[in-house]
């Protein structure tokens, strides 16, 4: 690595200007967290063109005059591209930071051997400023990088510090959870369908309920068993609930999705 590769790229702590390969849908969410414009390419789908023109972008042709012009590079590409895209961006003044599923630090840097690389994990809340982004700790990177890859991703939700071991196991809960609840709120819908209600009412009180309740979690400091307990009366129609969702399974359902979810071993 070269003393300017070693040199923080222009103002770090901020980075003036985010580059992402790959135009899927966690490239839009997070360019549409951050809000602001990006360049972005691909791998020739169109779909760079597309981003740019719904997020104030810039599509470039080539991954290395988005190398040429960044000063972060975010891998949002399919992680099978690794080895491809790291030959045509390694040695790059910019940082590169992957949020490509399942890859880990290392196998980032062996790709990677030129460059300042940091992994990091993200979930689609990014859209809205509201995600989980683990940095994972001890990362062959100087705490300056580190600092400004925390401060750019702590724009688009909360930023947490895990032994990369640990990151595995965020998978059924940052990852998958937004999925599963998805699934819980248009349960809950259709069953306020069934007794009655419009549809579309339906699904926007199961989501406004489900917003509630987010906040109620985090004013009784994350105390699931005490909300709980807060809402449902003796014999009322909530303890009735409680039952029939054990007698039927759901904590057993939950835990059997997220074991699914769980890296092989």
């Amino acid at each position: 690595m070269t003393d300017d590769q070693n040199a923080s790229p222009g103002c770090a702590r901020t980075f003036a200007t985010i580059g992402i390969v790959g135009a899927g849908n966690m490239a839009r969410a997070l360019a549409t967290g951050w809000a602001m414009p990006i360049l972005c390419t691909d791998s020739g789908s169109g779909r760079a063109g597309e981003l740019a023109s719904d997020t104030g972008g810039v599509a470039v042709a080539t991954n290395a005059e988005l190398a040429a012009r960044a000063d972060v590079i975010v891998l949002c590409h399919k992680p099978g591209q690794l080895a491809a895209v790291a030959e045509e961006l390694d040695g790059t003044r910019a940082v590169v930071v992957s949020v490509l599923s399942g890859v880990t630090s290392a196998q980032l840097n062996a790709v990677y051997r030129r460059s300042r690389a940091v992994r990091v994990t993200v979930n689609l809340p990014v859209r809205v400023r509201a995600g989980i982004v683990s940095l994972p700790t001890g990362q062959h990177v100087d705490s300056e990088v580190e600092s400004a890859v925390a401060e750019l991703f702590g724009r688009v939700g909360t930023v947490v510090r895990i032994p990369e071991h640990q990151v595995g196991a965020l998978i059924p809960l940052v990852g998958v959870g937004p999925a599963l609840v998805a699934m819980f709120a248009q349960a809950q819908a259709d069953a306020a369908i069934r007794a009655g209600l419009p549809a579309d009412l339906a699904m926007s009180l199961a989501t406004e309920t489900l917003r509630g309740t987010a906040a109620l979690l985090v004013d009784f400091e994350h105390d699931a068993p005490a909300l709980r307990r807060a809402v449902a009366s003796p014999g009322g129609p909530t303890e009735r609930a409680m039952a029939a969702a054990e007698a039927q399974g759901l904590r057993n359902a939950v835990l059997a999705a997220a074991q699914a979810a769980l890296p092989a071993r």
